[in-house]
């Protein structure tokens, strides 16, 4: 009878460890950090494979795999890899939200508008976003000021004019500029361009 108890109480707790661990396992979350200045997002992991696009200091992607000296990440819902000797694996719990810690503030950001409609304008922003299938409250933003997904408040002669999501980047957004997304061509060439304060987190 001893025996069966036993053996009882050790299923449970071998049990419960498993679970633990599985819980331990799923709160956390690995991506590929660049450890340089502008790093190279290949369709292939070869040097000489095309390019997709960058990834500046210290941000990220979703980590998928190693393969030799390359990682291979998530990049706006496809693969793609990135050297191993330019960036490095972090990992982030997912059961405890990060500090933000307070809003940042950029006075003077020439804000420009575009549609999902322009001419060269792709479905999916830098963090994967269909703009197209669902309509989003979206700014294209320089990295190195603003870090993508943060929360973007726009400000107009001190008026609030949105709230959006720091989801996409673009070749002509570098500093203290930035695109407004409009999903209405008339809206977007009302705004043209102004000069507004930024706060974000």
């Amino acid at each position: 009878m001893m025996k069966r108890m036993l053996a009882s109480v050790l299923t449970v707790v071998l049990a419960l460890s498993s679970f633990a661990g599985l819980q331990a396992e799923a709160a956390t979350k690995k991506s590929v950090k660049s450890t340089v200045d502008s790093l190279v997002i290949r369709q292939k992991a070869a040097t000489s494979s095309k390019k997709l696009g960058l990834l500046y200091k210290n941000q990220t992607l979703s980590y998928k795999a190693k393969t030799g000296n390359w990682y291979k990440v998530s990049y706006k819902g496809k693969t793609a890899y990135l050297s191993a000797s330019y960036s490095k694996v972090v990992t982030s719990s997912s059961s405890k939200k990060q500090s933000t810690g307070g809003w940042k503030t950029i006075t003077n950001v020439s804000a420009t508008a575009y549609t999902p409609y322009d001419p060269g304008s792709g479905n999916l922003t830098a963090i994967g976003w269909n703009i197209k299938s669902s309509k989003k409250k979206v700014v294209a933003v320089d990295p190195r000021v603003i870090p993508l997904r943060s929360t973007v408040k726009v400000y107009y002669k001190g008026k609030l004019k949105g709230t959006y999501t720091a989801a996409d980047t673009g070749g002509a957004i570098k500093g203290k500029k930035m695109d407004i997304l409009y999903y209405s061509r008339s809206e977007a060439f009302n705004w043209g361009r102004r000069t507004v304060t930024v706060k974000y987190k």
